[in-house]
């Protein structure tokens, strides 16, 4: 029997030549990129034209203008959203008030309190000079207020006299419900429920200064008005701004839709 022997060097013939047969391949295949690429860049360049030429017929004024219309639609509506979501805080405040003087809370009578028109058209009651002067006198400290607190806000927790806190305490001292709204609000000076009791300490002095039997300090007054004022701006500017917002898009849409 003879034995066959394979050459050393035939698995380096068989790498050799299917390198060769695979770059043959590649050299005669049909080249398709080329004109892929054109076709692709032929066909960009038609669809950028065709807006401007075939597709829009609209003038720019119109454009712009229904442009501008979508983008006050929009912004103007989350806008306008927290706008009208604050008005009836504003009346809730009020009404809180004006609550009070029908629930039959105790009132010493007698003159009533003469701060001008704004005090009526806000709390639509009068107010009694005595039970006001009642109030001052009667009003706890801030460190008394705060240390019984009920309040579970965070201001409250740092020692700032919440509003609630301290008609609770004024209740529990037998005063009247409406002198007490009026008494806080005119230390908030209108800058919401919560007040620093340094403020708070300070203009309470104040109006026990000024104050006595039968008469209010002229401060009181002031900063009862000065709550008032913040108020009713407040209330008129946030109208106007809403007024001003849905005619802006009033407007923008008469002239991108209906011009």
């Amino acid at each position: 029997n003879t034995e066959t022997t394979m050459p050393p060097n035939r698995p380096a013939i068989y790498t050799l030549a299917a390198l060769l047969l695979a770059a043959t391949t590649c050299a005669f295949a049909p080249s398709r990129s080329t004109s892929l690429t054109k076709t692709k860049s032929s066909s960009s360049a038609i669809y950028f034209e065709l807006p401007t030429h075939l597709l829009s017929d609209l003038s720019p004024e119109v454009e712009g203008a229904r442009a501008k219309f979508w983008f006050y639609f929009f912004a103007g509506s989350g806008a306008g959203g927290i706008g009208l979501a604050q008005l009836p805080s504003m009346f809730n405040e009020a009404a809180a008030a004006r609550e009070t003087a029908s629930i039959g809370s105790p009132t010493k009578g007698g003159e009533e309190l003469n701060a001008g028109p704004l005090v009526s058209l806000y709390y639509d009651n009068d107010i009694s000079v005595a039970d006001v002067s009642d109030a001052i006198s009667k009003a706890p400290t801030a460190d008394f207020i705060s240390s019984n607190s009920q309040s579970v806000n965070f201001m409250a927790s740092k020692g700032y006299i919440d509003k609630n806190d301290f008609i609770r305490e004024m209740s529990n001292k037998g005063c009247n419900a409406l002198a007490s709204y009026s008494v806080f609000d005119a230390i908030s000076s209108g800058k919401g429920g919560i007040v620093s009791p340094v403020v708070y300490d300070q203009r309470l002095e104040n109006y026990r200064q000024g104050s006595g039997e039968g008469e209010v300090a002229s401060s009181f007054v002031t900063d009862l008005n000065g709550f008032l004022a913040v108020k009713v701006g407040a209330f008129v500017g946030l109208v106007f701004c809403l007024l001003v917002d849905f005619g802006l898009v009033a407007k923008a849409g008469i002239e991108g839709f209906l011009s």
